[in-house]
Order: structure tokens, then C-alpha cells, then sequence
């Protein structure tokens, strides 16, 4: 539960204006995990957004080292760690707008639960056409650890757009939870005003159970 508090925290900060979340904005206490296993703690600044790269440095006057994803095994600040995605559709204005899913080849996100199903939410920025302004999408990206491709499975959190993309974009979760009737009968009944906390909620208990 630990976990989903402070991905409580992190959605309402986000929507709260990105300014209040610390280090999109300001170089905050955080650690950098590098592909030999080596760790730095330091100070970590990054936007959540696929097009940012996370910036590091070990001292306030130092030059920051920027990172992308492929540099990188993780990074945290406070209680929140962040790992690479690679090569997964997400939902974003595209799809808000005319039902196409963005494809995304590298990003951060943030770690929800790990088990049987790894569970990531990550932010999508994009051009919102109708309003003129670019946007934060945000997304829930759900894994089967036993997949030798890895394969990553999307789903829309709190994006402004018709009911009928909501449902539309529940079908990669069928195939996923095939073997859970329980979650896919929860997913079918789900609707956007609903409390999305509540699925997630049910897959973290089956990671709970296969540990």
C-alpha cells in the first residue's frame, strides 16, 4: 500500500501543476543507478515526460551529467523509483483526439508494484489541438514478468476524451489478465470516473501472493 500512496501522491502533484512536483522544476536529493551496478547519490532533476532526459550531479555546483534511458537502470528521489521503458504504445493526444495510440521509444516510469505483474505510470507530453497547448497524458503501463519479450501494455489514466476510447483501449488487458477472470471482469466494468487505484489495487495483491 506504501507504494500506491505515493503514486497517489505523484498523480495529484501532477495535476497540481508540474511546478509542485519537485524535481520537475528544481535539482532534488536522488540516487542514479548505472548499467555496471555502480550507485551516485546526488542530486537528480527530470520533467516526467518522454522527451526529457534526467540530469545528475554529485555536488550543487557541478555540471550535470544528462541521462537517457539507455544510460541508466534507475533513478529515485524520496520513496519513488523510476526505471526505462522501451518500445510500447501509449495513449496520448493522438489518441485523445482521433483514436491512434503514440508510439514511444524510450522513457522513465515510475515503479508502482513488481511480482507477477509489473506495474510502471508514466507521463506522455504532447500537443493538445484543440486547446493549443501541450499537455500531460498519463499512463499506466502493465507488464508480465514472465514475458521473455517484455512486452509493455498501456492504459489511459484521467485523459479527457469519450467513454468508447476508454473501452477501446482495455483490449491489450484481456489478453494480459486472460488467466485472472476476477481483474478482466473489473476492467470490463470500469469506467473513467471510476477509481482506476482499485484495479491496481487487485493486481498488486496477486503479486503479493506469488512472492
Amino acid at each position: 500500500m506504501k507504494q500506491i500512496f505515493s503514486l497517489i501522491l505523484f498523480v495529484s502533484t501532477l495535476f497540481s501543476y508540474a511546478q509542485k512536483y519537485a524535481f520537475a522544476t528544481e535539482f532534488t536529493d536522488g540516487k542514479v543507478t548505472l548499467k555496471d551496478q555502480s550507485e551516485f547519490s546526488g542530486q537528480i532533476k527530470w520533467y516526467p515526460s518522454q522527451n526529457d532526459k534526467l540530469s545528475f550531479r554529485t555536488a550543487e555546483k557541478e555540471k550535470p551529467t544528462k541521462y537517457t534511458p539507455y544510460d541508466i537502470v534507475s533513478f529515485s528521489s524520496e520513496n519513488m523509483k523510476f526505471v526505462p521503458l522501451y518500445n510500447f504504445s501509449a495513449y496520448a493526444e493522438n489518441y485523445a483526439l482521433a483514436g491512434s495510440p503514440t508510439k514511444i521509444t524510450e522513457t522513465f516510469g515510475e515503479v508502482v508494484s513488481e511480482g507477477k505483474f509489473n506495474i510502471y505510470f508514466t507521463s506522455i507530453r504532447g500537443y493538445n489541438a484543440i486547446s493549443r497547448v501541450i499537455e500531460d497524458y498519463p499512463n499506466f503501463i502493465f507488464q508480465d514478468s514472465s514475458d521473455p519479450d517484455k512486452k509493455l501494455y498501456a492504459y489511459p489514466y484521467m485523459i479527457r476524451m469519450k467513454e468508447k476510447k476508454y473501452e477501446k483501449a482495455k483490449e491489450n488487458l484481456y489478453i494480459l489478465f486472460k488467466d485472472y477472470p476476477e481483474v478482466v471482469e473489473k476492467i470490463k466494468a470500469f469506467k473513467k470516473e471510476d477509481d482506476f487505484m482499485e484495479i491496481i489495487k487487485m493486481v498488486e495483491d496477486i503479486n503479493n501472493k506469488s512472492v
